[in-house]
């Protein structure tokens, strides 16, 4: 299977299964499932300093005595907080004696600790095998996350056949997230044998659990969508998923999800903020928008290259969205039409399908261009101060493609384009800087840029932070954190940070067999 394969194929576990520990996260996060702090005495309130100290001494001696529920529960109010001061590595500790003692939530919770590297190192292959304990003791949370673990090539091999039987297992008890990525499964024939499409399976039998709330779910990887309507649906989808609180608020889609593009204004002035900022599931739906003329004026041309920077930011939707957008006899009709007139859009987007290799859907048109004519239109509309054209002149320059490579013309160009207010081209400078050890002063503000930039959405910030917390760049080296960077960008779409994860899982993989992958070489540092 190759890269872009892998990228599409792979199952990620979402950004919830990495939520730091912050109290205002407690209700949505899988490390305090099913944690309710004992109720108090009517007569005694909860902030009382002796009440706590009280309750936290008896908790201690219960911990201490070898009481499994009392070391869990011990362990949970170090993490939070609870009648004590926070204490990452004590709440850790008394999880894993928990844990050691075969306790089902310690298992789970100690899986998510080791997996956020929280308290505790960052090991996903020691969070593997305790959730693999917990699944086996019918923790359908675990279960759950090991059908992920089986289908993103990481820990383990992927295998879809065993990623669906945990996923029956996990469903079969009434848990919500896995009864959701069930249906995915079934629908795409992932991991399903023939006797299974009609079987019922002992697991559906089983005594209902009550489902408990939490945000994991499947992320598939997929370019391939083949109706309007389906295509509209998706990207509200991912926008619910991934997308920032305005953007969400801007679609319309806080609450609930949603299967009509339709946009007013303010939402529109969001939307294409967000896009300015890097935000692929942005840039998909304004290219999606132009498309249709969904709250904006039709318009191909536009539509396409919003669909291009999407591409760029690692949307996989969008080439799929583009391919068929394509396909129209009116769209090449347009597209030619402009670049006659010296349209910069047309230019840049027409020589951007040549650079992606994605203009031999044009070739039924005659729409094929050379190199140099595409590097010509690209200088053409970079000489009017079209962004865009600078930005990917730039990357033609960093690469080496159809010029000499020349990372200081791409610096230039980026500068130009940062100058004209693209936040893209600051990203790229900011995402450089970091990398090539400048001094202390240019490090800082582009870390401070790159933060503020990830939080708005940039996929180029996610990844450069990750390398910033994988390397020990200017910030702490976490590797806990470099990971949840990664993975969010990766679930996003971005190759680069799948295969960052890779090398950070390659770099510390056991021996052991269960852990060995076969499908491309390990990534070494």
């Amino acid at each position: 299977m190759t890269p872009d394969r892998l990228i599409l194929a792979a199952c990620f576990i979402t950004a919830a299964f990495s939520y730091p520990l912050h109290s205002q996260d407690r209700s949505d996060s899988p490390i305090f499932k099913s944690y309710r702090p004992p109720s108090p005495s009517t007569l005694l309130k909860r902030s009382d300093v002796s009440y706590n100290l009280l309750q936290i001494f008896i908790l201690e001696r219960r911990a201490y005595g070898g009481d499994l529920l009392a070391q869990h529960e011990l362990g949970l109010r170090y993490l939070l907080g609870e009648g004590v001061e926070a204490d990452t590595v004590k709440g850790a500790f008394w999880i894993q004696r928990a844990a050691e003692g075969g306790l089902t939530d310690a298992l789970y919770n100690l899986g998510i600790l080791y997996f956020n590297g929280m308290g505790i190192e960052w090991n996903p292959f020691k969070a593997y095998k305790e959730f693999l304990a917990s699944a086996q003791q019918g923790s359908p949370e675990s279960q759950y996350i090991l059908s992920m673990f089986l289908t993103e090539n990481l820990v383990l091999p992927r295998n879809w056949e065993e990623a669906y039987r945990w996923l029956k297992e996990s469903a079969g008890t009434g848990y919500g997230p896995a009864k959701e990525a069930l249906a995915e499964f079934e629908q795409r024939g992932l991991g399903v044998k023939p006797a299974d499409a009609d079987a019922k399976g002992d697991s559906t039998s089983r005594a209902k659990k009550p489902a408990i709330k939490q945000t994991l779910g499947f992320v598939f990887q997929d370019a391939g969508i083949d109706t309007s309507s389906q295509s509209d649906a998706a990207l509200l989808k991912d926008a619910l998923r991934e997308a920032s609180p305005q953007l969400k608020r801007a679609l319309g889609l806080s609450n609930r999800p949603s299967s009509k593009l339709d946009l007013d204004a303010p939402g529109l002035k969001v939307i294409q903020d967000a896009a300015e900022e890097g935000s692929p599931e942005a840039l998909s739906i304004l290219g999606r928008a132009y498309e249709r003329g969904a709250g904006v004026n039709k318009d191909l041309v536009l539509a396409s290259v919003y669909y291009i920077r999407a591409i760029r930011m690692s949307s996989q939707r969008a080439p799929a969205l583009l391919a068929r957008m394509i396909d129209q006899l009116d769209y090449f009709r347009e597209l030619k039409s402009r670049v006659d007139k010296n349209d910069a859009d047309a230019e840049f987007a027409w020589a951007a399908l040549a650079a992606l290799k994605l203009d031999y859907l044009l070739a039924k048109y005659q729409g094929f261009i050379t190199e140099a004519q595409a590097l010509e239109f690209l200088k053409k509309a970079a000489a009017v101060n079209h962004i865009q054209a600078m930005i990917e002149l730039g990357l033609c320059s960093y690469a080496g493609r159809w010029v000499p490579e020349n990372r200081e013309q791409a610096i230039t160009l980026w500068n130009r384009a940062a100058a004209l207010g693209s936040k893209e081209a600051r990203t790229r400078l900011a995402a450089l800087a970091v990398r090539s050890g400048s001094d202390s002063t240019k490090l800082k503000q582009a870390i401070d840029f790159l933060e503020s930039a990830a939080q708005r959405g940039s996929v180029l910030a996610q990844v450069a932070l990750g390398y910033c917390y994988e390397t020990g760049t200017w910030l702490p080296k976490k590797s806990g954190e470099a990971a949840r960077l990664y993975r969010s960008a990766a679930q996003r779409g971005s190759q680069d940070a799948y295969f960052a994860l890779r090398r950070m899982h390659d770099r510390i993989r056991p021996k052991d067999k269960e852990f060995q992958l076969n499908d491309f070489e390990q990534l070494t540092p």
